[in-house]
């Protein structure tokens, strides 16, 4: 999106140069030379305000009606690739459509969507609403290619998620051997997780995802603390910047496309290191029993809850991990689509002949048995909003 003040400087320049281009004073949406878009997390009714800016101090009092270009949606997802939907009617209201640029100001007003139901969102999607610059008492016109500003509304999601008490553990069997599993060129890996405790026993690891001696996410060992994340395995080894804080929910996410390997935390980059020349990621490998959730040894379970499990037989990029941090609402589709290779939500159980198994929803048949007890956490929200 162009940047306000670029613009505002190659107009002086034009202006200074050619005498028959005038300067012209300008409106945007505050905050839009920075981005076009505003990201709004939903948990029942909530009001979201906004004001217009112009480039110039108003000699007068000025009108300036915005509106909701329904429309725009379907261009923006064209331009950008993206899916979303129009809020449904029933769910918000604009209120304040006309702001006013108070005489020798140049901020407006606020306007504000209220967003007043949600019986009609649908889970897993994404809303998108376009405000739009329509018109302005003085005649100024919008930035050209600014006169838009998009607000990406998504709910905030409650689901559950499982704690294993430093016990249990999920293994998955049917990943064993698995020719297409063996020789992953590229693979990510993403679980959410709120640690409870650490562990005070040599090497100090709590696992959480993957084949231990090759593609494994863990909190501590003995090169770090034991509040530290590294991914280990295959002669590549992360340890995380962050350190983490118990009782506390964490996205996280590795990312290794062949060539480099991407450690996330709620969806924002925190280290990576070369993977180049490596030997490919291999989660049919049976080392330790193959691949698990919560374990990799004896002595290196998780003391936490866990949620969200999945992974891809692709590089997710750091878009990606941000917007779907909560749900894939179609994991069949995904599966079939999109590289997604495994994904337990962790939210229920089902028996399957003699072993209660958290099901694999892309339908690719990785069911996740339970080791031992366990317990279902209610309540669990994502994302975690400040």
């Amino acid at each position: 999106m162009k940047k306000v003040l670029n613009t505002l400087a190659v107009l002086a320049l034009l202006t200074g140069c050619q005498k028959s281009i005038g300067y012209q004073d300008v409106l945007y949406f505050t905050g839009s030379e920075a981005s076009s878009e505003v990201s709004l997390y939903v948990d029942g009714p909530t009001d979201a305000s906004f004001t217009v800016t112009s480039s110039a101090l108003a000699k007068e009092d000025v009108k300036v009606d915005v509106v909701i270009d329904e429309a725009a949606v379907d261009t923006y997802n064209q331009i950008n690739g993206t899916s979303f939907q129009m809020l449904p009617s029933d769910s918000y209201k604009l209120e304040n459509g006309q702001v006013t640029i108070p005489a020798k100001g140049n901020v407006s007003s606020a306007f504000t969507l209220s967003i007043i139901s949600q019986d009609s969102f649908e889970e897993g999607v994404t809303y998108c609403v376009p405000f739009k610059i329509k018109s302005a008492s003085n005649g100024q016109a919008p930035i050209v290619g600014n006169e838009y500003m998009y607000a990406i509304l998504k709910s905030v999601i409650h689901t559950t998620g499982v704690d294993f008490n430093q016990r249990g553990y999920l293994t998955v069997p049917t990943m064993l051997h698995k020719s297409s599993l063996s020789d992953m060129g590229a693979c990510t890996m993403e679980i959410r997780v709120k640690p409870e405790g650490w562990q005070s026993r040599n090497p100090y690891i709590s696992t959480l995802i993957g084949v231990e001696e090759n593609f494994l996410l863990r909190f501590g060992d003995i090169s770090c603390d034991p509040n530290q994340l590294q991914l280990a395995g295959r002669g590549v080894s992360i340890t995380s910047q962050t350190h983490f804080d118990l009782n506390t929910w964490y996205h996280i996410a590795i990312v290794d496309d062949g060539s480099t390997a991407r450690l996330y935390v709620n969806g924002v980059l925190d280290t990576e290191v070369s993977s180049a020349g490596k030997s490919a990621i291999n989660l049919a490998w049976d080392w330790a029993g193959g691949f698990h959730i919560g374990y990799s040894s004896d002595g290196r379970q998780l003391d936490g809850v866990l949620s969200e499990a999945r992974v891809w037989n692709r590089a997710l990029s750091a878009v990606e991990l941000m917007n779907n941090q909560c749900i894939i609402s179609d994991p069949k589709k995904a599966a079939a689509e999109d590289a997604l290779v495994a994904y337990w939500k962790l939210d229920e159980t089902v028996v399957k002949g003699t072993n209660t198994v958290f099901e694999d929803l892309t339908g690719n048949g990785y069911d996740a048995v339970v080791s031992s007890s366990y317990a279902i956490v209610e309540g669990v929200a994502c994302p975690i909003l400040d």
